[in-house]
């Protein structure tokens, strides 16, 4: 039996839905507990597990919005589905971005809410056999709409690092609004789990990124408010042109086989000190023609891009830990902490204590 916890500041709904004969043995979801507004919520959810929050989007104190921003942040709850008024679709449409299983209108129905446990019970028993992690089940409720063949080439062309890339994603956006225009919240979940899926498969495909950009950059907590036409897709898409640029400027020559290689080797050991003379040893090649080809191949010198990644590296430290700004230097091989902060600067257009003041909500 999965555990839900209902919550709306109208005490009258939560009788009457709790009253909707779609708990118990028909659903296999029982009322487990009952929440006035978001920061009740919170602080249940903190104190015993519960597997779905049933949650209304307008809600005094805390809202359903930041609710479900809490529960993610802080992985209380795996499943939050929303509640709301017609009037609210925009809300709800951003709950969706955000990473809710689904929404509602209300009052919902009890097919509606028997529909819901159907699929939620699906995505409960994957999640508890340990095969997914992302909310929503798009793959699984809505395969005749699901791009497989479109997100298999975008995947190999971040791969690949091609600019087809953004391109066949952006198409492939378009096409999926287009096809689903007659119910876009479930358009917004489909375009979630394929942007997901890229996000997930470009990670295990190209290592070395999870060095410099966390992985939850790609979550959802600076999408647009407003929930307008377009608005999505151009933030989907923003953060696929990122995603690619980054790329391309640290990996500037996948062409080439051996640059390439060498290339992610530093990308992957970022903290170590890896001279020219080392690496051509170890790669078989001759140290004067390695300085050449490198920086014909990628433009830059060999010192320059070695900094330039442990200066991303920095600013990732800087984002993802509370190391001082000389521990970060010194974990990078920098024993000069005026000299570090310099380099800094020079990279990042601020100093140490300016970027992490400036990254410190991030």
């Amino acid at each position: 039996m999965y555990h839900v916890l209902l919550v709306d500041d109208w005490d009258i709904f939560l009788v009457e839905l709790k009253r909707l004969n779609v708990w118990g043995a028909v659903s296999e979801f029982e009322v487990a507990g009952k929440a006035s507004n978001g920061k009740q919520a919170l602080e249940m959810l903190k104190s015993s597990p519960y597997d779905m929050v049933l949650t209304d989007i307008r809600m005094p104190v805390i809202d359903g919005l930041q609710l479900l921003r809490r529960i993610n942040q802080d992985s209380l709850c795996s499943c939050v589905v929303l509640l709301s008024e017609y009037s609210e679709f925009n809300y709800a449409r951003q709950g969706i971005v955000l990473g809710a299983f689904d929404y509602l209108v209300k009052p919902p129905s009890r097919d509606s809410l028997l529909e819901l446990f159907q699929r939620a019970h699906r995505f409960l028993d994957t999640l508890k056999k340990g095969e997914g992690t992302s909310a929503g089940s798009a793959d699984d409720d809505f395969g005749w709409a699901y791009p497989h063949a479109e997100e298999k080439q975008i995947i190999d062309a971040f791969l690949r690092q091609s600019d087809e890339a953004v391109r066949i994603f952006d198409g492939t956006v378009k096409n999926l609004y287009t096809a689903m225009a007659d119910n876009i919240i479930k358009a917004d979940i489909v375009v979630r789990k394929l942007y997901h899926r890229i996000v997930e498969e470009v990670y295990s495909g190209i290592p070395w990124l999870s060095n410099f950009i966390d992985i939850r950059f790609f979550d959802f907590t600076d999408c647009p408010g407003d929930g307008g036409a377009g608005s999505y897709h151009e933030y989907y898409c923003g953060k696929m042109t990122f995603l690619l640029d980054f790329l391309h400027q640290f990996q500037p020559e996948a062409e080439d086989g051996t640059i390439g290689e060498i290339c992610a080797y530093i990308l992957s050991h970022p903290e170590e000190n890896i001279k020219l003379k080392a690496l051509a040893e170890k790669f078989y090649i001759n140290n004067s023609y390695l300085s050449n080809t490198f920086a014909l191949k990628t433009g830059m010198h060999y010192n320059n891009y070695v900094t330039m990644v442990k200066m991303a590296r920095a600013r990732y430290l800087f984002q993802t830990t509370d190391l001082k700004a000389y521990e970060v230097g010194y974990q990078l091989g920098y024993h000069d902490i005026n000299y570090f902060s310099r380099l800094f600067k020079k990279y990042s257009g601020k100093s140490p204590a300016e970027y992490r003041s400036l990254n410190a909500g991030s």
